[in-house]
């Protein structure tokens, strides 16, 4: 059994299709358009973030690889310059030893000579002697016109020269042990200021 359609005759009114614009609808190519552009400013957005941050992170990179080649060369150089001023000071304070050394040496064969010679008699020491002022019954000698008497010397005896002689000799070789150690005091303090100088060099070059 076949439907057929009815013919529109006179009299009969046609049914007119809905607006969807005038009853609030959207059309929905232009919805599909307005979300395809938020998907886009979305994903161009996260897209520029991520660009940034890669940038950030790539120059944050390079500067902590620049940092970290400072470092190394700063920790090389001090290294250099502390091996440098240990050797200088090493070497000022050994020169300093072998001053005092050959000084010292000296000192001690001249007294050997000295001390050898009062011993043996053939070096004498000499000294004055003041008479007495009263004489024996307690009246003072008369006293001789011209020039007055001559003073009178006492030669000491040989061993007990040679210990007197010590006496000088010891008290010099203490002072040259003493200048010495003041020597060596000033090359150390130098030494101590140089480094400082440096230190505050390599802090000075680590400031950006």
């Amino acid at each position: 059994m076949s439907h057929q359609v009815p013919m529109w005759r006179p009299g009969m009114v046609s049914t007119p299709k809905p607006d969807l614009k005038s009853e609030g609808f959207i059309d929905s190519g232009l919805l599909s358009t307005a979300l395809l552009y938020t998907i886009l400013l979305i994903a161009g957005f996260y897209a520029g973030v991520l660009y940034e941050g890669r940038n950030v992170a790539i120059a944050a990179k390079a500067e902590l690889q620049d940092l970290q080649q400072r470092a190394a060369r700063t920790s090389a150089w001090l290294r250099d310059e502390k091996a440098q001023l240990q050797t200088d000071l090493q070497g000022q304070i050994s020169q300093l030893k072998h001053q005092l050394t050959q000084d010292q040496g000296q000192a001690n064969e001249t007294h050997h000579t000295l001390v050898a010679g009062l011993r043996a008699g053939t070096v004498s020491v000499r000294v004055p002697v003041v008479p007495a002022s009263c004489s024996s019954n307690g009246l003072q000698p008369a006293r001789v016109s011209g020039t007055g008497a001559a003073t009178a010397h006492a030669q000491l005896d040989p061993a007990a020269a040679a210990d007197l002689a010590a006496i000088p000799h010891d008290g010099d070789a203490s002072i040259r042990e003493l200048n010495f150690c003041i020597a060596q005091y000033n090359q150390v303090k130098t030494a101590y200021d140089q480094w400082r100088a440096v230190l505050q060099e390599a802090e000075h070059a680590q400031t950006p």
